[in-house]
């Protein structure tokens, strides 16, 4: 049903409509991280062109090929695991986002194990690749936040607040729609890194499959004060390729 938010909306039906999107289960893709955040986490080489399926009605990811080639992973925000090619579990991790936080979540600010690795891939592909229909979403609070002028566009803004439950950036995000009501920017801030580390994330192409428009390629800026963001360098790029639908 609509979220009620009149430009939210708008934006559901741009990108082909809430009606085509409930026929799905899933969507496969390829997909690719690369840029400097992923170099600093010494994983950027497990993570391209790597296939995943990704759940439209609960929170799960499936990615073939991580971490080595024929080896299998799955998200969910509860349990990341990894699977050789004969499906004996490599390893595991309950409550993933927990290895983020207190005295031993200050590794991870430079470093990430495998699994690690995995959950953040699983939840950024999960929220990534839904945009703008992750708004669809149940519990979610969405208030206008009025207008902003960008260049020759007037763009929308409206704030959303995401349950504990859902495995995400924070809790508190913003995105930006165009006159046309497409997806132009995504703000947050990456929880697991540090309340400061923010986040300005910019579709720069999409592709239609079947009516509906989704992302295929996102660059990662560094958020700062106020809406601005660091112009350069970019933060790292997010490629969607291949995608299909699954009814």
């Amino acid at each position: 049903m609509p979220t009620g938010n009149a430009v939210v909306d708008r934006a559901i039906e741009a990108h082909g409509g809430e009606e085509r999107w409930r026929r799905l289960t899933a969507l496969s893709a390829t997909w690719t991280f690369h840029g400097a955040m992923f170099k600093l986490r010494l994983r950027e080489k497990q993570l391209r062109r790597l296939g995943a399926t990704i759940s439209t009605r609960e929170q799960r990811v499936e990615i073939v090929g991580f971490p080595r080639p024929g080896a299998r992973a799955a998200f969910s925000p509860l349990l990341v695991e990894l699977q050789d090619e004969g499906g004996a579990v490599l390893g595991s991790l309950p409550r993933p986002r927990e290895a983020f936080k207190g005295p031993g979540g200050l590794r991870t600010l430079a470093w990430w194990n495998e699994l690690e690795t995995l959950y953040f891939s699983g939840y950024v592909l999960w929220n990534y690749a839904q945009l703008p229909f992750l708004l669809l979403w149940p519990d979610l609070a969405i208030t206008d936040a009025g207008t902003r002028q960008v260049g020759g566009e007037r763009w929308s803004k409206v704030a959303v607040t995401f349950p504990d439950d859902v495995a995400t950036h924070s809790r508190e995000q913003a995105f930006y729609f165009g006159p046309d009501g497409l997806l132009r920017r995504h703000d947050y801030h990456v929880a697991i890194m540090s309340s400061v580390a923010r986040g300005a994330r910019l579709i720069h192409s999409t592709t239609t499959v079947d009516g509906l428009i989704l992302p295929s390629r996102i660059e990662i800026k560094l958020g700062l004060s106020g809406e601005s963001y660091a112009p350069w360098p970019s933060l790292g790029f997010v490629d969607f390729d291949d995608i299909t639908l699954m009814r």
